[in-house]
């Protein structure tokens, strides 16, 4: 569990702290005062990469056979696409080069991230789903928490902030796929049929929608967070402090009230034998903490919705990857029902900012952005609630 926990926050640090900061800060230097268009642009086709590619590669590790097991040869080479790619990213110097980079980054990425996120129902009993979507819960508020004190503090020199990217990753992911030691898979390659079967599953179908509204809220505020903070006057932060100084305390203020959420949640829930109560409280609470965000915009009103909003994320990414995991319908097709399932956490890098571009464009203010996330966040707890998929823990 720990083994898996630390590669699934060198899974996120390849893209977090590329979404929260190196891409924005990239956009800035390529396109100027544009510089959100060319974000939402990078952002929407990068989106829609990564859930076809997520989809592709969890299908291929499934009928992947051989002395070194299903999942770890696509993790491995994932890995060295990412250091590829992010290197390619460190350099662009038009958009063009921006968005091809960004599009190439999100293929290596999710050929990584797929076949990792199989590993759980490969090998861990629904008893322990909790805890073990707790260690990997962990994973999005370190990545965050990382950002905030180690890529940030390189503000200004670029190539070492790609680099410490790299070495972080390679240093939590290597450790756990050199010692996985997978079991054998209980049936024989099948032909390789991208399917989406799974939607046809009624569970299935209304967790993926509830999760496509939720990570879209969540997008919203990865993407646009250093860009509302340079939007709002003086006033919204603390005396003296520049943007991106408040960016990096609220990363850090998130982090930690995630994580300690997220091990509380996921334990809590496997103790229940309960989950979706816990999705939807956090959804509810991303709703509140985002519309928070635009009205108290005074310090201290953005570090208290952001404490909101990380305690709420916590809760949620915990409480519902171990809800998925229980939901899918062929646990020897994992790969290929997680990769159908993971389209909804990566179509909404495309959803969020093709909606946040559209209402840029017609000349509302970022705050439309905002208020739009948090309405689709309070969509994701409701659909749950009119709709309960029922789930028991086995």
């Amino acid at each position: 569990m720990l083994g898996y926990g630390a590669a699934q926050t060198g899974a996120f640090i390849c893209f977090i702290p590329l979404l929260t900061l190196l891409l924005p800060q990239k956009a800035t230097a390529i396109a100027g005062a544009d510089k959100a268009l060319l974000l939402s642009l990078a952002a929407m086709l990068g989106g829609l990469t990564a859930a076809g590619a997520n989809f592709l590669f969890g299908a291929l590790s499934d009928r992947t056979r051989g002395r070194f097991g299903r999942r770890r040869p696509w993790i491995l080479s994932g890995l060295s696409g990412v250091a590829a790619s992010l290197a390619v990213l460190a350099f662009a110097g038009s958009p063009g080069q921006l968005v091809l980079a960004v599009i190439v980054f999100q293929i290596a990425v999710n050929a990584l991230y797929a076949p990792l996120t199989a590993v759980v129902p490969d090998m861990v009993p629904d008893s322990q789903k909790g805890l073990i979507s707790a260690w990997a819960g962990a994973a999005l508020p370190v990545a965050n928490l990382f950002t905030a004190l180690v890529v940030s503090r390189l503000s200004g020199w670029s190539e070492a902030q790609f680099a410490a990217v790299v070495l972080a990753a390679a240093l939590l992911i290597l450790p756990f796929a050199a010692r996985l030691r997978e079991p054998p898979p209980a049936i024989g390659p099948a032909p390789f049929r991208p399917s989406f079967s799974a939607l046809r599953d009624r569970r299935f179908r209304i967790l993926f929608a509830s999760r496509l509204l939720a990570e879209s809220a969540v997008a919203v505020n990865t993407l646009y967070l250093l860009f509302w903070l340079q939007a709002l006057p003086a006033a919204g932060a603390p005396e003296g402090w520049s943007a991106t100084e408040t960016f990096s305390l609220l990363l850090v203020v998130s982090t930690l009230t995630a994580t300690a959420a997220g091990f509380a949640s996921g334990a809590l829930s496997d103790r229940l034998r309960r989950r979706r109560g816990f999705v939807i409280a956090g959804s509810a609470g991303m709703a509140v903490a985002l519309a928070l965000m635009v009205g108290w915009t005074a310090w201290p009103g953005l570090l208290a919705a952001q404490l909101l909003f990380g305690l709420s994320h916590g809760v949620h990414a915990t409480t519902v990857a171990a809800m998925t995991a229980e939901t899918l319908p062929d646990r020897l097709r994992a790969g290929r029902d997680l990769g159908v399932m993971n389209i909804a956490v990566a179509m909404p890098q495309s959803l969020a900012p093709a909606c946040a571009a559209v209402l840029l464009a017609a000349g509302l203010p970022l705050s439309a952005v905002f208020i739009t996330a948090a309405a689709t966040a309070l969509a994701a707890g409701l659909v749950l609630t009119l709709f309960p998929p029922r789930v028991r823990i086995g």
